[in-house]
């Protein structure tokens, strides 16, 4: 039992991370963050940090009542998140500019003391993809022993965005445009595989006898 809940954790963690992919936003972040003082980026990357694991603790804590709700099956929202996981891979292999989540009136509007949270971590981090990742994730978590792999998670993904953006400028000097889009892209082809094992699962679920084949 042990074993599979460290296998779950693990696989959550990597597809979390995969979906956030804060490398990727360290080029926004570096353009939203240049005219501040060091210790106004750290507090801006502890917000940023602090939000995505409040999002992602939501989504597991209240997905299962989200769902029923709106009276949504699992398999139903496995099947859409997948689609939506499944696409937002597409835009990563083709490494195309993060910004583009953000329209013009929002770009205008960005207040510097709220940077952490909007736009950084919702929607640039926290999307609908990471939502719906923990949402689909929120139906293992019925056991105390999951819920602590999957605080243990969201805590260690809540450090490294915070070391990430803390030292953006560092390791985006280090990495530079085409390394920034290589492990975008390796990210990328992660999810894709992951979007397609969920899409399987809900319409296996769906389709009970497609899973007897």
């Amino acid at each position: 039992m042990a074993n599979l809940i460290l296998d779950d954790s693990i696989k959550l963690l990597v597809s979390l991370l995969s979906i956030l992919n804060p490398l990727g936003v360290i080029p926004v972040f570096i353009s939203l963050t240049e005219s501040f003082s060091e210790d106004k980026v750290k507090s801006i990357a502890t917000s940023c940090a602090l939000t995505v694991a409040a999002t992602i603790v939501i989504s597991l804590a209240f997905g299962h009542s989200i769902l029923s709700f709106f009276g949504i099956s699992l398999a139903s929202f496995s099947i859409g998140g997948g689609i939506l996981i499944f696409m937002m891979a597409l835009q990563m292999i083709s490494a195309k500019n993060v910004a583009q989540k953000l329209n013009k009136s929002e770009q205008e509007t960005l207040n510097p003391s709220e940077i952490g949270i909007v736009p950084l971590a919702i929607p640039l981090l926290a999307g609908p993809g990471t939502i719906s990742q923990a949402i689909i994730y929120s139906n293992k978590v019925e056991s105390s022993a999951y819920w602590i792999g999957s605080l243990a998670v969201v805590l260690i993904i809540g450090l490294l965005i915070k070391f990430v953006f803390q030292y953006s400028k560092v390791i985006g000097k280090r990495l530079g445009t085409i390394g920034l889009n290589v492990m975008t892209r390796i990210m990328g082809l992660i999810i894709l595989s992951l979007s397609i094992e969920i899409i399987a699962s809900g319409i296996r679920d769906i389709l009970p006898a497609l899973g007897k084949s």
